[in-house]
């Protein structure tokens, strides 16, 4: 078994926090790495589309359970390969004095989670890392242009 997990300090409300991770339709546009599709319940089974490089196209599928769900706090998916390996990606959210805590994990269980998988360990804590940074900046709201001051036409003389 290894675990990895990521915390990052949001500047944004637990409500907030909570509302954007349960908006399975926006992953596209902060999670390079996760698609997700279904209902949001606890035992459901939800369409979990995964891949571990984002310049890849390709996401793998499978049908993921969603294990543990408390509103506001927490969210577990999860999915495996019969009893080979299992995995489990978790999101929590903790409020602080700026805003909230995410904590974001990945649990990996079964046979072959005993095997040294170095490469596959460093894998998920880029993988996290990555996500986390992108759901950051995806709850950042984008500061608006600042004006840009045309240049005059026309004679100038110098004074």
């Amino acid at each position: 078994m290894f675990a990895e997990e990521n915390e990052t300090i949001l500047h944004a409300s637990p409500p907030k926090v909570w509302a954007a991770l349960t908006r399975f339709d926006d992953y596209p546009r902060w999670s390079p790495f996760v698609r997700i599709s279904g209902q949001l319940e606890q035992g459901a089974l939800v369409e979990y589309s995964f891949r571990m490089r984002s310049n890849k196209p390709r996401f793998w599928t499978v049908d993921a359970r969603i294990t543990a769900l408390e509103p506001q706090r927490c969210m577990t998916f999860r999915f495996g390969f019969g009893g080979l390996m299992t995995f489990e990606e978790s999101y929590c959210v903790v409020p602080v004095p700026v805003g909230s805590r995410l904590v974001h994990s990945f649990r990996c269980t079964g046979l072959l989670s005993a095997l040294k998988h170095r490469n596959m360990r460093k894998n998920f804590a880029k993988m996290l890392e990555i996500t986390d940074r992108l759901f950051q900046r995806h709850l950042t709201p984008a500061r608006p242009p600042s004006p840009k001051k045309r240049p005059r036409k026309g004679f100038r003389p110098n004074a």
